[in-house]
């Protein structure tokens, strides 16, 4: 995903993700309704591997692996407030939205001088139509 969309995705999310991978496993626990089975499905591994990772026993507790990380990840972010998305969505579609973007503008030159790259915001006033074609989801 490109720096764009992701800037769009945090635009549509009002509450902050789990930022734990705990935290992460809970939440889709709970969108599973406690089905460790499909747990299992997202990120490609055994039904007793996720039990592994949730269990509350000191000594039978495993970490995922940065794969199973990162694919927890993607998988909770892809599930994280659908209405509220859906709802800001359709909202930019019917009214068109405000994009701000930050650039590098300037030319390779010696530091100090008029040249010198300097960070510009650029603010661009999009309509409705534009939003179907800016985020992948």
């Amino acid at each position: 995903m490109g720096q764009i969309e992701e800037g769009l995705e945090r635009a549509l999310r009002t509450r902050p993700v789990p930022s734990s991978t705990g935290a992460r496993l809970r939440f889709l626990l709970a969108a599973h309704r406690g089905s460790t089975r499909r747990v299992a499905a997202v990120p490609g591994v055994s039904q007793r591997t996720v039990q592994r990772w949730v269990t509350e026993k000191p000594g039978a507790r495993r970490p995922p692996g940065p794969t199973q990380v990162r694919a927890i990840e993607e998988a909770v972010l892809a599930r994280w407030q659908p209405r509220v998305r859906a709802r800001r969505r359709a909202q930019a579609e019917a009214e068109g939205f405000v994009f701000h973007a930050r650039a590098r503008f300037g030319f390779a030159a010696a530091a100090g001088s008029s040249d010198d790259p300097r960070v510009r915001w650029i603010t661009q006033d999009l309509p409705g139509e534009v939003a179907p074609t800016c985020s992948a989801s």
